[in-house]
């Protein structure tokens, strides 16, 4: 046999090889068990799952598991080589920092999901999950824009008409401090605080200017105006000092207290509710009406903050990814289970379900829908998703202070401060003008 021959079998035998071994792998990682970390809310979306793919049920293995940990659990696992989940339910900041390189978790998910999918979510409901070389390392599951909840009764007892603007908000809690004390426009007391009024102020806490570039500038005038207002607000106390969750705000909407309330699309559902169990309002009568993200009179348009809205991501090191790719997909796009989610859907033909999940309840004074759909085009961009806690910065720093009778401006340099030395001890280089 000739040397040439030879290497011509060598070569066909090689690429048989080949072909086989692309044929054996993926049947056996088809059979190969996955572990998913999913919030107590998501049980029933897995279950559905389960039940539509009855097949695929004994391979999957759910947890529940508090997302906050997730970046260290999983540094904790590469150190030691394994453990890793194969699926994650997690707000796209936390997978942020889980995309870095000492984490570095996410499988890119460009090869499992097919344009026609991708184009059927919200417009920019995906941008936090596609990184600039393309690659798509979550997708996201609902969306958490904030709108203005407002009690139609209330306004129109006190002659209010619906604000546009920052300022026109502003003028309302100054004369409802006057003429009606004891009412409230909204609540500064947990970081929620942050999202409602900093995020849709455009104040950069965190704008990327590059992969390893942030400007951070609490003395930026966007970030003092947002200072200024708030500080007028919880001075003449129209404003509360409670944290939207407590139960001392509730007692406040529950005793109809509660005017105006900056708020995500998941408090007409979760928070005001109309229910005997909810958390605000314990009966459905029409009386919660729900209208478009408020407007700095300088800004061009409207923009608004978001409290949460989570997404699904892959790890790269499971050893089924087509299973573990077909959940996440299946879990952002499933008509059935998003159309009756209590949040608000990224994948739009699941939203359009949804909307008329919502339109039944005879909480709301106007069809929340529309107003929902067009503030999730809103949220801000430039709050970018960065790896380090601006929000657990902003309880020691921010509410700190208002906690201790300081203003929310005297705040700012502190805050200020944190927060850079947070970004740089995350390999950022920090910008403080642009």
């Amino acid at each position: 046999m000739t040397k040439s021959l030879c290497i011509r079998i060598s070569t066909v035998f090689a690429l048989l090889l080949a072909v086989l071994g692309s044929a054996v792998v993926p049947a056996a990682a088809q059979d190969t068990p996955i572990t998913v970390w999913i919030d107590t809310p998501r049980q029933p979306a897995m279950d559905a799952y389960k039940k539509a793919f009855p097949e695929k049920a004994k391979l999957i293995k759910s947890e529940i598991v508090d997302r906050e940990q997730f970046p260290a659990k999983v540094l904790l696992f590469n150190n030691v080589g394994s453990g890793w989940p194969d699926v994650v339910f997690a707000e796209p900041n936390l997978i942020a920092q889980v995309a870095d390189a000492s984490r570095d978790f996410p499988l890119d998910l460009k090869p499992f999901v097919s344009k026609t999918i991708l184009d059927g979510f919200a417009v920019g409901a995906n941008a936090d999950c596609i990184l600039p070389d393309g690659k798509i390392i979550c997708l996201r599951n609902d969306l958490a824009q904030n709108v203005l909840y407002y009690n139609k009764p209330l306004m129109e007892k006190f002659g209010y008409a619906i604000p546009k603007t920052w300022e026109e908000y502003q003028a309302i809690g100054e004369k409802v401090a006057k003429d009606h004390p004891g009412y409230v426009i909204g609540a500064f007391g947990d970081s929620q605080a942050l999202n409602a009024y900093f995020f849709p102020g455009r104040c950069p806490t965190g704008q990327l200017q590059s992969p390893t570039k942030v400007y951070i500038n609490m003395k930026d005038p966007k970030c003092t105006r947002v200072a200024a207002l708030v500080d007028t607000l919880l001075a003449n106390k129209s404003l509360s000092s409670y944290a939207p969750f407590s139960k001392e705000f509730a007692d406040i909407a529950k005793q109809d207290k509660l005017l105006l309330m900056v708020g995500a699309s998941w408090y007409g559902e979760y928070i005001f509710g109309g229910k005997a169990d909810s958390v605000y309002y314990t009966e459905a009568k029409g009386q919660l009406g729900v209208a478009m993200p408020l407007k700095w009179a300088a800004e061009e348009k409207a923009w608004t903050g978001a409290q949460g809205g989570a997404a699904w991501t892959v790890s790269r090191h499971t050893t089924n990814p087509q299973l573990a790719a077909d959940l996440a997909i299946f879990m952002t796009t499933s008509v059935e289970v998003q159309g009756t989610a209590p949040t608000f859907p990224a994948y739009l033909p699941a939203a359009a379900v949804w909307a008329k999940t919502v339109a039944g309840n005879k909480l709301y004074a106007n069809d929340p829908f529309p107003v929902f759909k067009d503030a999730s085009e809103l949220i801000d961009p430039l709050w970018s998703n960065v790896r380090f806690d601006r929000a657990d910065a902003f309880l020691n720093t921010v509410l700190a202070a208002v906690n201790d009778g300081k203003t929310v401006t005297s705040s700012l340099e502190a805050y200020d401060k944190l927060l850079q030395q947070l970004a740089s001890a995350q390999g950022y280089e920090v910008v403080t003008s642009k």
